[in-house]
């Protein structure tokens, strides 16, 4: 029995069922872009889209046709309630309808490129009517703006209520999202050539087992920087802290097909007090802080909240790695991100926490050259595979729009290193900042967090900041101990200065990260550009922050070399690959220099570059 191939038609119904049963142009833009963009992928006829054959403007620049599509998704916003589409935009629905029965396969060939670049127009058009869409807080005033704010504030309320659907958020209305979703996007990639490349303000995202949620809880402080305290807690980790939960062939020697599931015993989390008194510190070296980071299984929930309660407002939120070791039943190992909601206030006037939390997506496999290089073999058998015991739950990943310029996620450690299914939709979104909250050795740009992070600076161009504990990063022991790299915890990506890798020596408590936003243009395939409106955080300084230990305000620290000094930033790695020195200060005759800077200037200020 022969199968039919798959046809616009097909496509397009399976998608949104109904959506060819006329010629009628479906009146909500993300679905047209949610259906052209499918089409188009699953064809591979978006790969055409430089070729410009059979265009009926073979005279038209690019620079005119952007702005053509630019006028007509303004003027297709203007009109969503008329039920009166621009002409413009009906009359390219009616050429793919016309060409329906089109096999998905045909549609790269000559003969196909009238649908084609119909297509490739309704694309661009849809994805200019929804600029700005998710990206900050919607004033209902807006609602009157020419006309203009209706869209726009009906848009964001079906995103708002598509998140307490079983599906999690999408910008569709007329598309299930186990089909396909549409989410608000940051970044263009400005390498390479995929569906990603066509579009500015939306992704597509194909139907998969990832539920995304998205949260705009801009904050009450706009600025064009902020500050991250990073505390890499815990100080130290001991090999006893592991142990075997459950074993399956596992004795004293390993039998085939035997394996073992471990634990993680978190010792006790950070105090109240310590994380306030180390926010006083850095926010009289520094400023306001915006947000403070700490890496993975740091602290257990009931500390989390009480650290969330003291610390988190509506101008700073918290992230860390939360979890619980396995007993009879699994652990948990879990990202919160704790934002306080600048505008939502309770019954009695107070601003309302809200917490993202996030599964980890990936179990750790620890293997022989792990257990050897942490010191773990009396605990887990060398020669065996051993899974992290934790409770996975649904995979679900979480955007935060923090800043109007900034919206970020938040990974735990293998979901970094394994990018299905989660790698497919923060490509498609493109975050400004990513942060990985991590247990693992030291954060040297070589090895896989620098990897992989440098994969989603380069596409879709977010930045990358990776941290891990001290006591994970001591716990790890060097082949060779002349190369201990143990205090290195940070490790900074981005698509504009490359890479750094950052110490925390002996003697401090935290970092504070000084990230400012650069605007660069971006450009589509077909040559839109964004007006310079992508928001890039790039690293433009750090700080080495220790508790105080005399009173408060005193000043009475001790004299060690290292302990809340200022650092310029010669980059590990530039966004071309060039070497050009290193960014962390204990490292060979660069430590002197720095050493004797930092003597010459105790307060030593770094100036962010201008945006």
């Amino acid at each position: 029995m022969a199968l039919d191939p798959e046809t616009i038609e097909t496509k397009s119904n399976y998608l949104m069922p109904g959506s060819m049963t006329n010629s009628k142009l479906p009146d909500w833009p993300p679905d047209v872009f949610c259906l052209c963009a499918a089409i188009l992928q699953n064809s591979g006829a978006y790969s055409r889209v430089i070729d410009h054959v059979g265009s009926k403007f073979k005279s038209e620049t690019s620079k005119q046709r952007a702005s053509r599509m630019r006028k007509a998704g303004i003027a297709w916003k203007r009109s969503i309630g008329s039920g009166r589409p621009p002409k413009a935009v009906s009359n390219l629905w009616a050429k793919v309808f016309k060409g329906r029965t089109t096999v998905l396969s045909d549609l790269g060939s000559d003969e196909a490129s009238e649908i084609r670049n119909a297509l490739l127009e309704l694309l661009a058009i849809s994805d200019e009517a929804c600029a700005d869409l998710g990206i900050y807080k919607l004033d209902p005033k807006l609602r009157h703006d020419g006309g203009l704010g209706a869209f726009r504030f009906e848009a964001e309320n079906l995103f708002v209520k598509s998140m307490s659907a079983a599906g999690g958020a999408t910008l569709c209305k007329g598309i299930h999202p186990s089909r396909a979703r549409v989410l608000p996007k940051m970044h263009t990639p400005q390498s390479g050539l995929t569906i990603r490349s066509l579009s500015h303000h939306l992704g597509y995202c194909p139907g998969s087992d990832m539920r995304p949620n998205w949260w705009n809880l801009a904050s009450s402080r706009r600025s064009h920087s902020f500050n991250l305290l990073i505390i890499p807690w815990p100080s130290d980790v001991e090999p006893s802290q592991f142990s075997a939960s459950k074993k399956k062939g596992l004795s004293d020697e390993v039998k085939p097909g035997g394996y073992g599931l471990f634990t993680f015993h978190l010792k006790r989390g950070p105090s109240v007090d310590f994380v306030q008194s180390l926010l006083s510190e850095a926010e009289e070296r520094v400023g306001h802080v915006d947000g403070i980071v700490f890496p993975e299984l740091a602290m257990t929930e009931t500390e989390f909240n009480a650290i969330t309660k003291a610390v988190a407002t509506t101008s700073r939120f918290v992230v860390a790695g939360v979890g619980t070791a396995a007993q009879s039943s699994a652990g948990t190992n879990v990202a919160i991100l704790e934002v306080v909601d600048p505008v939502l206030t309770d019954k009695v006037g107070d601003h309302v926490h809200v917490q993202v939390p996030q599964n980890k997506h990936h179990r750790w496999k620890l293997e022989r050259n792990q257990i050897t290089q942490y010191g773990i073999g009396a605990n887990l058998h060398p020669l065996a595979n051993w899974w992290e015991h934790i409770k996975l739950g649904d995979r679900e990943i979480s955007f935060v729009s923090v800043q109007p310029w900034l919206t970020m996620s938040v990974l735990i450690c293998e979901d970094l290193a394994r990018p299905d299914p989660v790698g497919d939709i923060i490509r498609a979104v493109g975050p400004n900042l990513i942060i990985a909250l991590l247990s693992d050795g030291p954060q040297i740009g070589s090895r896989w967090p620098g990897r992989y992070a440098s994969g989603f600076a380069d596409d879709p161009g977010s930045s990358v900041l990776t941290v891990t504990s001290l006591g994970m990063s001591k716990l790890s022991r060097p082949q060779d101990p002349s190369k201990d790299r143990s205090d290195t915890v940070v490790l900074w990506r981005d698509a504009r200065s490359g890479t750094h890798e950052i110490a925390c020596p002996t003697g401090n408590d935290g970092i504070v990260l000084n990230i400012t936003a650069e605007y660069h243009e971006e450009w589509t395939a077909d040559g839109r550009g964004d007006g310079k409106n992508s928001g890039y955080p790039v690293l433009s300084g750090y700080h080495l922050i220790k508790r105080p230990s005399g009173p408060k305000g005193s000043g009475e620290h001790d004299d060690n070399h290292d302990q809340g000094r200022s650092h310029p930033l010669p980059p590990l790695e530039t966004a071309s690959g060039e070497r050009s020195g290193f960014i962390n200060p204990s490292l060979g005759k660069q430590r002197e220099n720095t050493r004797a800077n930092a003597k010459k200037q105790r307060s030593s200020k770094l100036t962010s570059p201008k945006v």
